[in-house]
């Protein structure tokens, strides 16, 4: 029953890290068409673009949260994550779906600052989570070669350990011996 719970969760990670990536991917390919004259993005259509993108980013915020309440608190968040990811990416493919067929009337001079701004604080999220993200798994690493140090040395200070130990230096004591 385990190993299906994980691999279930594994099948979720997979389908919304195969979807974050398709979708960066998109908005890089977009960027580079948009300094073509194939496509004719308007400041509006980049407005929610710009919106889409930064729901994305919060899921990954969210996400990255959650993990961490994960792993302090012990408790099982797995509802709340799912729930939390499937509506800030629902939310962002209406954006890029629903939004520019809606006639709404904003001048360009405020379209072109909302964008603008939408799109500086999803890049200061994204390259804060970054450096959080790096963080932890810093930490964890850390953690990780410490725990493997500290079983080593109650390995080397078992019975077992020190019998293992006495046996190598006396073999090694043998070949000196046998050398001189």
């Amino acid at each position: 029953m385990a190993i299906a719970k994980i691999n279930e969760l594994k099948g979720e990670t997979y389908l919304t890290s195969t979807f974050t990536k398709a979708a960066g991917i998109g908005f890089i390919v977009l960027s580079a068409l948009r300094l073509t004259p194939i496509i004719n993005a308007t400041g509006k259509w980049l407005l929610y673009v710009s919106i889409a993108a930064l729901f994305l980013i919060l899921s990954d915020l969210l996400e990255f949260i959650i993990e961490g309440i994960v792993e302090k608190k012990g408790v099982n968040l797995n509802k709340a994550r799912k729930l939390l990811r499937s509506i800030f990416l629902a939310s962002a493919v209406i954006v890029i779906i629903v939004l520019p067929n809606l006639k709404i009337d904003i001048p360009v001079k405020q379209v072109n600052a909302l964008s603008d701004a939408i799109t500086l604080v999803s890049l200061g999220i994204a390259i804060t989570l970054i450096g959080f993200k790096t963080e932890r798994v810093q930490i964890s690493s850390f953690n990780n070669t410490n725990t493997i140090n500290n079983e080593v040395r109650e390995f080397i200070n078992s019975i077992e350990g020190k019998k293992i130990i006495d046996e190598r230096i006396s073999e090694l004591s043998l070949q000196n011996a046998k050398q001189l």
